[in-house]
């Protein structure tokens, strides 16, 4: 974890931490698949497209993979693309949560329980503070620079 920024190691070590969970979370997607979808998520694999289910999310544990790759290689060797990733992700999870908010009117409510949910809920709620910390931290460190250089911060 040796790179220089103006950040601090703790995103560096959530960063890491939280793409650790996503490798294992592509694991559950793809390789424990039916596993998952039935036993976890709670999805009705006796439909006639149980297929189409399980094929969005093998899809999904994909992406997994590639974030889980992304935290751990932006963790390790660059902080600030970890900060970065940190605010994106639940950036992305708040516009999938909205468009199928707004996709759902004429369908039926899901029958799935989404065992999944409530770990999801705390890695975004953990990405959340950890990115704004970052940002308190940064805003922290530059006016304490500028206070240093005789500069004053308005």
């Amino acid at each position: 974890m040796n790179n220089q920024s103006n950040l601090p190691k703790i995103i560096s070590v959530v960063a890491i931490a939280l793409g650790t969970l996503d490798l294992i979370r592509g694991l559950m997607h793809t390789v424990f698949l039916e596993y998952a979808a039935g036993t976890i998520a709670g999805l009705n694999l006796t439909l006639p497209n149980a297929i189409d289910q399980l094929q969005l999310m093998a899809a999904f544990g994909a992406s997994n993979f590639i974030t889980g790759g992304a935290l751990i290689l932006t963790g390790l060797y660059f902080r600030k693309g970890a900060h970065f990733l940190l605010g994106i992700i639940p950036a992305s999870y708040a516009i999938m949560i909205f468009s199928l908010r707004y996709y759902r009117t004429g369908y039926e409510a899901s029958q799935a329980n989404w065992g999944g949910a409530p770990m999801m809920r705390i890695y975004l709620l953990v990405c959340i503070v950890v990115f704004i910390y970052g940002l308190v931290y940064q805003i922290r460190s530059n006016a304490v620079e500028q206070q240093s250089d005789g500069r004053v911060m308005t």
